[in-house]
């Protein structure tokens, strides 16, 4: 399937336009991009097509186990954004301590030789 038709899928409700706009915020701007097929993408591409998944039809949790390896910084920062405005429960697994900061979390543990701790 087309990254298009992977939106549509979910929200076949949205008109062409609200699609491609909303493709748009996940920086899948060009024709070719929204038309491209899934297995052509590129890691980083296929982590925006999965944001872009997500943010259609928001699950009520995410479970996300280190979801910044391999991102360019520009998707990283788009990664973010988007998790910030999660409207749901969220358990991430990251090791990238500045990137756990800057989302704000409420809650952290730490787990040190099987054991899982309260973050201090």
């Amino acid at each position: 399937a087309s990254v298009f038709e992977h939106i549509q899928t979910l929200q076949p409700i949205w008109s062409p336009q609200e699609i491609r706009t909303h493709l748009n915020d996940f920086l899948f701007r060009k024709n070719e991009e929204v038309m491209a097929l899934t297995y052509t993408l590129s890691g980083g591409e296929k982590v925006r097509l999965s944001l872009a998944m997500i943010a259609a039809k928001p699950p009520h949790l995410l479970l996300l186990d280190e979801v910044t390896n391999n991102l360019d910084l520009e998707t990283k920062a788009h990664l973010l954004q988007v998790l910030k405005d999660y409207p749901g429960a969220m358990i991430l697994v990251c090791h990238e301590e500045s990137f756990v900061e800057a989302l704000g979390m409420h809650q952290r543990a730490r787990v040190k030789d099987g054991c899982l701790l309260n973050y201090p």
